[in-house]
């Protein structure tokens, strides 16, 4: 008898999708951000030599657009040497000395009240400038000593990280003399630099403030044993542990609020000011808005005809025939894929205005609806390569800085069937908290039924989504006694 085992070899042709290194090139490409694509192309012009960045100056060589240079240009560039070096050589002391005013010299520190220098002055940071106000607070070397080493144990709120007790340990010095130069930080600007705790921070602010005796008591107790209730809003068991009136507990957590919950924010982090690049920029001409691409915010790139024309010389080796050929074709896919991307962004944009027409023209209130999926449709595309050429992306518009995802919003059903955006409806609901009594504010329920009245449908569980995403407390915390 025969068993059929199953085992061999087949062959079947199948269907599947394959991701080229092209096609994920051109994903990347699409979905970086504006600065990471600049860092993206500085790092193939360094891989790539055929890549060079295009140059629209005038004065460019002609070797940089034309190629190899010709005999002619040997000559030209010999006779501008031969000029060069013919020329006299100016003597830039006796030129201004004969100015006579003496205005360019510096004499010391002494800067003229005319030099549009002396303006500019330089400012330190937290960390050097908490330096500064130590060693002129303390005088003691084994003390600076020790605070230094305080102000290296900090954490990014400006806490102390460790204990007294280690910091002791550490430097072989007594804990009394850590604690005293810890008191002596605590006190710097900002106040509150090495509290352990917020309650010891929060305190160390409000009796560095010139208050009313009896306010500053009251904060005080608040901050030591009723910080979790205030912030539940729970301001009557405050009142009744304190035995003082409702509406002064309410103007001693007022107060607590504005106070510096972390003096040290700026100890972490370079400090960097980080601007925001548009990839597009969206104008009003004639009553129309028009999508303009950002081109000057990436380096445009060409491949370069010097390298180029190795290909087609007989005198140049196969093997780097062969490198340049390879080069060629990485180069040109790149630029391809950079030019797709352009393409997409742009059409993504140009959707975006057509639908949100409204907004441009009335603002935030007229926002409406839209997903991912209308504009796939729009330009013809997949959902996820609108997403990606979102993300990330922002356009400069005549109401101001957007990123594209901002115009993406779900919609909510109105009485006369239309869609309203949620981010319009978020719009609503500060705008009626904004005008509530604050004796009386408006519940979660109340603002759902003012909005029904608006012809918007609602739930009380809607609004309580869209109130806690704005970070706005209940109505029980936004009651003023």
């Amino acid at each position: 008898m025969a068993y059929d085992t199953g085992l061999g070899l087949v062959q079947q042709q199948v269907q599947k999708l394959v991701m080229t290194p092209e096609l994920q090139q051109a994903i990347k490409l699409l979905q970086l951000p504006t600065v990471e694509l600049s860092n993206y192309l500085e790092e193939q012009l360094l891989q790539n030599p055929l890549l060079e960045v295009e140059i629209d100056d005038a004065y460019a060589s002609a070797d940089q657009c034309q190629g190899d240079p010709t005999e002619a240009d040997v000559a030209s560039g010999a006779s501008a040497d031969a000029r060069s070096a013919d020329e006299p050589v100016v003597d830039w002391a006796q030129y201004f000395g004969e100015l006579g005013d003496g205005s360019w010299e510096i004499r010391g520190n002494d800067w003229r009240d005319e030099d549009p220098v002396a303006g500019i002055g330089w400012e330190p940071g937290l960390l050097e400038s908490l330096r500064i106000q130590l060693k002129t607070a303390i005088s003691c070397p084994r003390d600076q000593r020790i605070g230094e080493y305080l102000l290296g144990c900090l954490d990014n709120r400006g806490y102390l990280a460790v204990t007294v007790d280690e910091i002791a340990a550490a430097l072989n010095v007594d804990v009394d003399e850590v604690e005293a130069v810890r008191r002596v930080l605590l006190n710097l600007e900002p106040v509150g630099i090495g509290s352990r705790d917020l309650q010891e921070c929060l305190s160390a602010q409000i009796r560095a403030m010139q208050l009313d005796e009896d306010l500053s008591r009251l904060a005080l107790q608040v901050v030591a044993a009723h910080l979790e209730d205030i912030a539940a809003g729970k301001l009557g068991k405050a009142a009744s542990a304190t035995g003082a009136p409702l509406a002064r507990v309410q103007e001693a957590v007022d107060l607590i609020r504005r106070l510096n919950h972390a003096p040290g924010a700026g100890l972490s982090g370079d400090g960097e000011v980080r601007y925001i690049t548009p990839d597009v920029y969206i104008e009003r001409v004639d009553g129309e808005y028009i999508v303009i691409p950002n081109d000057s915010a990436v380096p445009r790139l060409c491949v370069s005809a010097r390298y180029r024309a190795l290909l087609t010389n007989p005198g140049v080796d196969a093997t780097v025939k062969d490198f340049v050929r390879d080069r060629l074709n990485s180069a040109l896919w790149l630029l391809r894929a950079l030019s797709q991307r352009r393409d997409t962004i742009l059409r993504v944009a140009e959707s975006i205005v057509r639908r949100q027409k409204a907004f441009f023209d009335n603002g935030i209130m007229s926002l409406q609806p839209m997903t991912l999926k209308d504009v796939a449709a729009d330009i013809g595309v997949h959902e996820s390569t609108v997403s990606r050429a979102t993300s990330g992306k922002y356009a400069q518009t005549p109401r101001g800085m957007f990123e594209l995802k901002f115009f993406f919003s779900s919609g909510l059903k109105a009485a006369d069937g239309q869609q309203a955006a949620a981010e319009s409806v978020r719009r609503l609901i500060k705008q009626l908290i904004d005008e509530e009594d604050p004796s009386e504010p408006l519940s979660d329920r109340a603002i759902a039924e003012r909005l029904q009245h608006e012809g918007i449908h609602v739930s009380r569980r809607t609004v309580a989504k869209y109130r806690e995403e704005m970070l706005i407390p209940a109505s029980a915390a936004r009651r003023r006694y």
